[in-house]
């Protein structure tokens, strides 16, 4: 051997790993039973806000339609006119009621409720003004100006609406 060689470093046995991970294993465990708590409590808060969504009423749902036939009243023909808010009408009644408006004559309509005291006396002859007036749009093809389609529409409200018709007084006071 040469002695000029440099001499070798000592050899040192090898080590198991080293840890470096910088956070001890309680903290990880604890953040993440806070994260699954702050889902938790966000998917309540969701499915709580989804649940109060409004579902409209019948009578939301007519007063709606019939706010859409008023603004597009001078671009529609008076056949599609009454259509339409006869439609809305008949809609109303029969999910509000029960009653087979939607699949009934007028004229059976007005028979089925001749004795029925689901509407009164002025209800029933508003109804009966209506249906008429409607039908002469639907089956005679009779043309309706502006004013009348606004008349027709403010009777369909009132009787949405459950409002005594004008001139009339209400039976029940």
């Amino acid at each position: 051997m040469n002695p000029s060689a440099p001499t070798p470093a000592p050899l040192h046995d090898i080590v198991g790993p080293v840890w470096f991970f910088p956070y001890p294993i309680w903290m990880v465990v604890a953040a993440a039973i806070v994260l699954l708590l702050l889902a938790i409590v966000l998917v309540w808060v969701i499915r709580r806000l989804l649940a109060r969504k409004h579902v409209p009423t019948p009578r939301e749902r007519a007063l709606a339609a019939l706010e859409h036939l008023r603004r597009g009243i001078g671009e529609a023909d008076s056949y599609a006119f009454g259509i339409a808010v006869s439609d809305a009408v008949r809609s109303y009644v029969h999910e509000q009621h029960g009653l087979a408006a939607t699949k009934q004559t007028s004229l059976e309509f007005l028979e089925s409720i001749r004795d029925n005291t689901v509407f009164s006396a002025n209800e029933k002859a508003g109804l009966s003004v209506f249906l008429e007036r409607s039908d002469l749009l639907k089956f005679a093809r009779e043309a309706a100006g502006e004013n009348d389609r606004i008349e027709l529409l403010e009777t369909a409200g009132r009787l949405v609406r459950g409002e005594v018709q004008p001139g009339q007084k209400n039976a029940s006071a």
